[in-house]
């Protein structure tokens, strides 16, 4: 991939404008371009350094939407996961899930018999030929299984399959490979500062290159708005208040990879915290997933403060005081976390100050229709696994603005656009883990992430070009050691250690 300057951005002229290069702005792009229509996307950082790189990496069939009773989400759901996995196989793998069942009422293996049967007749023809379906186990398998984390009371365990992402950052990548392959302009590092608009349309948006300062408009006949929370910004600033108003807030979400070695399944903790479905089993699910021959936890959540500093250590520390309350025999503690995810996720405000609920619908807001404003769709999303399925949504909208021309519809039919985009596989990315031992791997890593990948900086490339900076080869002295390495082998090639200060020290910018 190329990145696109901002003054050969400026001197087209697009059908389609994608300001965000999350997952969400990624997967429109590979749309539009699907779809035949000359599209540019713009992201004011580094591709998915928010939210999308920072997940769970799970791939979800909608087995959880048993409980809110949400049928539609579900079998949606299911569909989206046979897509991923289809799509990009050496990126995302099956991966067994299993709860414990204590009891006999909500949270026992009768209760959860009928979500596996409700689950298998609500994702049946979605969810892909061969795949297993969700069961129960009895009492002494699952006390096998679930180990230490198993709690008193155990009467049986539930299964079920997922996806997982292998590497969120190449995936996300081999997505903004499928646009640009087929077309599109792509650029990192370029901010848009307001949106352009005349006469109850939008034009585009004001840019700016945070590189080298350069300024400039990219004009477009419609603009899709995936920037997570700065969405509800940018069309607030040139639709007012009313426009505003209809984003929704967001919580932070958090999750931990720890020092820890992991079985070959992802088993579940049922927390003291709220759950917020409407079947409640007794509290809030957390997930130990093996990744990479560690252990991840997630997804803590927590209030959102706006502009008060983050503080990794202070809600690390309390999420892993929650599972320790439940499974004190693992005894977790601040020394065994490598990396902290943390993102921000739409959430409904809630009566009590210190509990959020993750919203389980995005935000999909044609202007046209909402604001008498033509050319501006927003967008934000609430998962990874949805974001094609909302993508060919968005641009069913767009191209429904677009209208035709004198050579007739403008873009590919809605039916056969469909049927491409579902079936399109995305670009094969093979990327070994690189050796922080090897100072030839590094170096071959640091070339390729600049050629191929886009990296503008040694910051691009060891967090998300590779897997260093998440299973914590950058913590501590020997992190020190392997940054300024790295900075060694960077600057003969003239790349700079950072774009968005600070990263003056291996792991300052994350821990």
């Amino acid at each position: 991939m190329r990145r696109a300057t901002l003054p050969d951005l400026a001197a087209a002229r697009y059908d389609v404008l994608v300001i965000g290069g999350g997952i969400y702005g990624a997967m429109a792009a590979r749309e539009a371009t699907l779809r035949g229509l000359r599209t540019a996307l713009v992201e004011r950082d580094d591709f998915g350094g928010g939210t999308s790189h920072n997940s769970l990496k799970t791939i979800h069939g909608g087995i959880r939407y048993v409980q809110h009773l949400d049928f539609a989400r579900l079998r949606a759901s299911a569909r989206e996961r046979a897509f991923w996995l289809r799509a990009a196989p050496d990126l995302v793998r099956p991966l067994e899930f299993a709860i414990p069942l204590v009891g006999h009422g909500l949270r026992g293996p009768g209760a959860f018999a009928a979500v596996a049967a409700l689950y298998g007749l609500g994702s049946a023809g979605a969810k892909g030929r061969g795949w297993p379906g969700a069961r129960v186990i009895g009492r002494r398998r699952a006390a096998a299984l679930l180990g230490d984390v198993a709690p008193e009371g155990l009467t049986g365990a539930g299964l079920w399959c997922d996806g997982q992402v292998i590497d969120t950052n190449r995936l996300l990548l081999a997505t903004l490979r499928a646009a640009s392959g087929s077309g599109a302009d792509i650029a990192n590092y370029v901010e848009a500062e307001a949106l352009i608009g005349a006469q109850g349309r939008v034009l585009g948006a004001r840019m700016r290159d945070r590189i080298d300062g350069g300024q400039a408009e990219i004009r477009a006949r419609v603009t899709l708005c995936c920037a997570g929370p700065a969405t509800g910004e940018l069309a607030g600033a040139l639709l007012g208040d009313a426009a505003r108003a209809r984003f929704p807030r967001f919580a932070r979400a958090m999750n931990l990879v720890l020092d820890r070695p992991a079985g070959p399944r992802a088993l579940g903790v049922i927390s003291r915290a709220r759950a917020d479905a409407v079947l409640d089993r007794g509290g809030r699910m957390y997930f130990l997933v093996p990744w990479q021959g560690r252990m991840m936890i997630g997804t803590h959540e927590a209030p959102h403060r706006g502009d008060a500093p983050d503080d990794d250590r202070a809600e690390s520390a309390e999420f892993l005081a929650a599972i320790d309350a439940v499974c004190p025999e693992l005894a977790l503690g601040p020394g065994d976390v490598l990396h902290v995810h943390r993102g921000l996720i739409p959430a409904d405000a809630d009566d009590a100050r210190s509990a959020v609920q993750r919203q389980t619908r995005g935000t999909l807001i044609d202007h046209r229709h909402a604001d008498a404003t033509a050319g501006l769709i927003s967008c934000v999303g609430v998962k990874y696994t949805t974001a094609r399925l909302v993508a060919e949504r968005m641009l069913g909208l767009a191209q429904a603005q677009l209208g035709s021309d004198r050579d007739g519809p403008i873009g590919l039919p809605a039916r056969e656009a469909a049927r491409r985009s579902f079936a399109t596989p995305l670009p094969a990315t093979p990327c070994a883990p690189v050796d922080p031992a090897d100072p030839g791997a590094l170096a071959a890593r640091i070339r390729t992430a600049m050629r191929e990948d886009m990296a503008m900086s040694l910051d691009d490339v060891l967090w998300r070009r590779s897997l260093l900076g998440e299973t914590g080869a950058l913590r501590g002295a020997g992190g020190d050691a392997l940054w300024r390495q790295a900075e060694r082998i960077a600057a003969p090639l003239g790349l700079p250690s950072c774009i968005l200060p600070p990263c003056d020290a291996a792991g300052a910018r994350r821990m």
